[in-house]
């Protein structure tokens, strides 16, 4: 599991989520060209995370990062959010995806283990998130929480699609999964693994340094 960063990279990821989502929802790929890079994909403070598979080197999974440090994420403008999110470091975890079968299904884990590991290290307060149903059901069992109480939602990200808006509160998500026993637990806080290699350099540049400084810097270094 890495961090995709080149344009090849990208299109692999956004290829292996249009065959995804297509298993499922065909209709939205066509109508959003999930095949393809969304504008999100490209930009210079999002990160994509992509799991590679060690026989053949074909992606198992993905994920979309990205923050609110230089515009409000999508959740903040499409929804009249709680005010306990409000003036608050938030990230969203987007376009998540895997492969059928077992090796997909490790992955899940795998991914929202680096999304938990990259909001502590960046500082975030919250990740936000998306499921629809059955997935919904997963993601309660790990913890995290329902904001609307189970009122169901509808984002430009799956327009048309029912889902539920869920929050994991970084400070307190190891108290939480060990409190209910969580069976992950032990998979996301007690166990080292070799094949999650992330930038964390790249990744914390990327969350923690504004666009306009960055513009800025590459100005200085370009007139030096």
């Amino acid at each position: 599991m890495r961090v995709a960063k080149t344009r090849e990279d990208i299109e692999r990821v956004c290829q292996h989520r249009g065959e995804a989502y297509s298993r499922h929802q065909p209709d939205l790929v066509h109508r959003l060209g999930l095949h393809r890079p969304e504008a999100d994909d490209l930009r210079d403070d999002v990160v994509l995370v992509m799991a590679e598979s060690h026989e053949d080197g074909s992606i198992l999974g993905s994920l979309r990062l990205s923050t609110n440090l230089n515009d409000p994420l999508r959740f903040e403008k499409e929804f009249d959010l709680p005010q306990r999110f409000q003036k608050r470091s938030l990230m969203e975890a987007g376009r998540m995806v895997t492969q059928n079968g077992p090796a997909g299904r490790m992955v899940v884990p795998a991914l929202i283990k680096v999304t938990a590991a990259v909001s502590f290290r960046c500082g975030m307060d919250y990740v936000l998130l998306i499921a629809r149903a059955p997935l919904d059901r997963m993601y309660k069992s790990w913890q995290f929480e329902d904001m609307y109480d189970g009122e169901k939602v509808i984002t430009s990200a799956q327009p048309g699609v029912p889902v539920t808006l869920f929050f994991m509160d970084i400070p307190q998500v190891d108290h939480r999964l060990r409190v209910a026993q969580c069976p992950i637990y032990q998979f996301m806080a007690e166990t080292h693994h070799p094949d999650i290699d992330i930038d964390e350099d790249f990744v914390i540049d990327r969350f923690n340094v504004p666009l306009s400084e960055r513009a800025s810097n590459c100005l200085d270094e370009s007139t030096a």
